[in-house]
């Protein structure tokens, strides 16, 4: 497989700005991506060959997010030898856009819901563990870890950053008069500051990524790109830990997702 990081930059000043926040950490993500070697597998827009397509039967008719699919499908017939190549290019599209800010907020939400069906590829991979005892298995047991922490932190980073140093004291009260329980508050409190740095980077990046694409920031637009972030807990829930969460609960009861085309009017 052959993939170059796909950016979200066509439509980015049309975009309401949760949305555009939404855009600029993918875009970046993909890029970060790039330096992966072991673990990168080809994201959205990719290419492949014919001849690969046919030895596993093509894709998956039932299944939703395709790209990762499609990987596992090769890696379980061919073991370690599949690859995916980082293209080091750029690859500019329209993030989701449905003219009016609630629509293209709900389009976001579905879409966001729809990636993290991917989860059925857990199960997948489970069970072709099994079935391919001819694959190495410690080549196996890395693309297993990978993707099993994937899925896992996908739903459940928000909370574990923002909650999870709370919570041991309202589950066990005697815990807050412990020496762990005093600094652990103040710990997770420091890390995260020191964490909020790396926003800098990302405005950096983003606005650099944008000239890539021919996309200027005027000056007049600069504060706004600067203030946004501060709503980045607020984005991170609403658009990518709750429709997680929700597609991850709604595979768990039975329930069944429809595909809906993303629309980028």
């Amino acid at each position: 497989f052959y993939w170059a990081p796909v950016l979200l930059y066509n439509n980015f000043w049309q975009l309401p700005f949760m949305v555009r926040m939404q855009a600029t950490l993918s875009s970046i993500l993909r890029l970060a991506f790039l330096s992966q070697k072991e673990n990168l597998i080809q994201v959205s827009t990719y290419s492949t060959n014919l001849w690969l397509l046919k030895k596993i039967n093509f894709w998956d008719t039932d299944i939703i997010p395709e790209d990762w699919h499609v990987f596992f499908q090769a890696f379980f017939t061919f073991g370690g030898k599949v690859k995916t190549i980082p293209l080091f290019t750029i690859v500019n599209g329209d993030a989701v856009f449905s003219g009016g800010t609630m629509k293209t907020l709900a389009n976001r939400y579905e879409q966001e819901k729809r990636w993290a069906w991917g989860v059925t590829d857990v199960g997948y991979v489970l069970k072709k563990f099994f079935q391919t005892p001819n694959i190495d298995f410690w080549a196996k047991f890395k693309k297993i870890a990978f993707i099993i922490e994937t899925h896992l932190f996908w739903p459940t980073s928000f909370f574990i950053l923002t909650i999870s140093a709370s919570l041991p004291p309202l589950i066990n009260p005697s815990f807050r008069r412990t020496v762990l329980g005093l600094l652990l508050p103040k710990l997770s409190a420091l890390i995260l500051t020191l964490s909020s740095g790396m926003l800098i980077l990302y405005i950096y990046l983003d606005i650099k990524l944008r000239q890539k694409v021919n996309m200027k920031t005027s000056f007049s637009n600069l504060p706004l790109l600067i203030v946004q972030w501060y709503l980045l807990p607020v984005v991170s829930f609403f658009f990518s830990s709750l429709p997680a969460l929700d597609a991850h609960t709604r595979i768990l009861l039975g329930k069944k997702l429809e595909y809906k085309v993303t629309e980028k009017v």
